[in-house]
């Protein structure tokens, strides 16, 4: 049985007076990969910063490998927590001014080779800047420096947007690799079903601030929640 890596208790988030997050419950397992599906600004982003600390939260905890509640955390421990997180952002968020290799390598002493291979890319690129290669590779390159300092989980936000089918597959092939051969828990934010299917172990759907539905992604199809079913269909309720 795979050991639950976070739990989501009652968790609660709030703006001002608009509330974000509602007694949301979640558990999140070890080397599985995630998939968090919902209608735009239904909080995923918000949940995935509440995670990795980047986002406090009033109400509820978040409660990370049975050891400590990331709410209680003082600054010291909380910039830990964080730092056990890798994070590819929706458009890369490359440094323009750096090179690739400085962008994936800046934070380490020796080049590793390792981690072109397991993104899928070449020494050629080393030397280009982030305007001289493609999106997609600008992806594969913000995926190169999320895992550098091997962390325990990697968030994906939007990780197809902007992508081509073919090269949306690749991507989406590639999560699968890294999760498969890594063993890394990943959790992805998509409005991509394609990418669901593809590489999801699990899927939480978010309606009305908390977790209106969760299960395997097989069973997605079949489940008879008809507010799920008219997102992943896009039907209009």
């Amino acid at each position: 049985m795979k050991k639950k890596i976070i739990e989501v208790i009652n968790l609660c988030k709030s703006f001002g007076t608009k509330k974000i997050l509602e007694n949301l419950n979640l558990n999140i397992f070890e080397k599985e990969s995630l998939v968090i599906i919902g209608e735009s600004g239904s909080g995923k982003s918000v949940l995935t910063k509440c995670l990795n600390g980047l986002e406090s939260f009033k109400d509820g905890k978040i409660i990370f490998k049975d050891k400590y509640d990331v709410k209680t955390l003082n600054k010291k421990k909380l910039d830990e927590h964080t730092a056990k997180f890798g994070v590819l952002f929706q458009n890369a968020a490359l440094f323009d001014s750096l090179t690739i290799k400085e962008n994936i390598f800046f934070n380490k002493i020796n080049f590793e080779e390792r981690i072109l291979e397991d993104v899928g890319l070449g020494r050629n690129i080393l030397n280009k800047f982030p305007a001289d290669i493609s999106i997609a590779v600008q992806k594969r390159v913000g995926l190169a420096r999320a895992i550098i300092s091997n962390p325990e989980i990697l968030i994906f936000d939007e990780p197809t947007t902007g992508l081509d089918p073919i090269m949306a597959d690749q991507i989406n092939r590639l999560i699968r690799k890294l999760v498969d051969e890594r063993r890394l828990t990943t959790i992805t934010i998509t409005h991509d079903m394609k990418s669901v299917y593809q590489f999801a172990d699990k899927v939480a759907f978010i309606h009305n601030g908390s977790i209106n539905w969760y299960g395997e992604s097989k069973h997605i199809q079949k489940a008879t929640n008809q507010t799920m079913q008219n997102f992943i269909n896009g039907k209009f309720n």
